[in-house]
């Protein structure tokens, strides 16, 4: 545990070394400040490694429970339970302390809201099209709506990525989650606005390489340059705000896919593939309006 303690500065990149190859550079950065909370909690309370017990790692777990929405919070004790792993494996602790300490459950479902059919429009009705930007913002949020894709793929998309598969249009994901390479069908409204937006600003011939969506600043000055995540959550936040949606975060965008079509009458494997889910169960947790008394098991049944 020496190197996540450090006595002075705590390096992030040290912190997850032990384990970094396996992980996304996006999750580097992500389990290298869960462990720097780890480290800088313990700090606190002036614990050093010899002095880490069962009873201080169920402390942490308070802690974070308390700090913390559920799903963050058991992300960021697995990362420290692991960390101690790691600890044990280099011989520098006998055994670890959070072996027998009960994890953390996740709830059930998504935290993040799903848009409905009328807000959905409003979203995209807050977007003045008669600029470039504008434009540009329409593209992106019909990008998001249309097929879930996560903002840090979104931010990545080149010209090259957009392409033709079998008679539909696609986006290619380079590098998704889990370093996979994926195929995402775009739905002939979302390649419209994306052409719509290209052609507006005369990017439609640049080179394959190109980042899809490209930066603004200052009004409708364009710069040749990626967006990036940053970018991608002011504008769906700015835009809610506007439409006067209230908690809208970019994996809302991706919440509102998967129920809008499970709503629409997809079905859970196609909306899971569709997702880019391993397992159903968590495209189960995305459905944010599961009750539905128009449309409810019970209507299926016919004695």
């Amino acid at each position: 545990m020496s190197d996540i303690i450090p006595a002075v500065t705590i390096d992030r990149d040290a912190l997850i070394s032990p384990f970094a190859g396996e992980l996304m550079k996006s999750s580097q950065r992500v389990y290298a400040h869960d462990a720097e909370v780890f480290a800088r909690w313990l700090q606190s309370l002036h614990i050093t490694p010899d002095t880490i017990t069962e009873e201080v790692m169920s402390a942490y777990r308070g802690y974070l429970l308390n700090e913390y929405k559920s799903a963050t919070a058991k992300r960021m004790f697995s990362v420290a339970c692991r960390l101690l792993g790691v600890q044990v494996g280099r011989k520098i602790l006998d055994s670890n302390p959070a072996a027998n300490v009960r994890g953390i459950k996740a709830e059930d479902e998504s935290p993040h809201i799903a848009l409905s059919k009328e807000q959905a429009n409003e979203l995209l009705g807050a977007i003045d099209t008669s600029a470039r930007k504008g434009k540009r913002d329409y593209a992106l949020l019909m990008t998001l709506l249309y097929t879930g894709i996560r903002r840090f793929e979104c931010a990545a998309l080149t010209l090259g990525d957009m392409t033709v598969a079998q008679g539909h249009h696609i986006l290619i994901i380079q590098s998704g989650k889990g370093d996979r390479r994926d195929i995402v069908k775009l739905r002939v409204e979302a390649w419209r606005a994306i052409d719509t937006y290209l052609h507006a600003t005369d990017r439609a011939a640049l080179p394959k390489t190109a980042p899809l969506f490209c930066q603004f600043r200052r009004g409708d000055s364009m710069v040749e340059a990626p967006i990036s995540s940053n970018v991608i959550y002011r504008t769906v936040t700015h835009y809610a705000e506007l439409a006067k949606i209230d908690n809208l975060k970019p994996h809302g965008m991706r919440a509102s896919f998967i129920t809008l079509s499970l709503e629409g009458g997809a079905k859970l494997e196609q909306v899971q593939y569709a997702a880019r889910h391993k397992d159903p169960r968590t495209t189960e947790r995305y459905h944010r309006r599961k009750l539905n008394l128009d449309l409810n098991a019970v209507d299926f049944i016919h004695l």
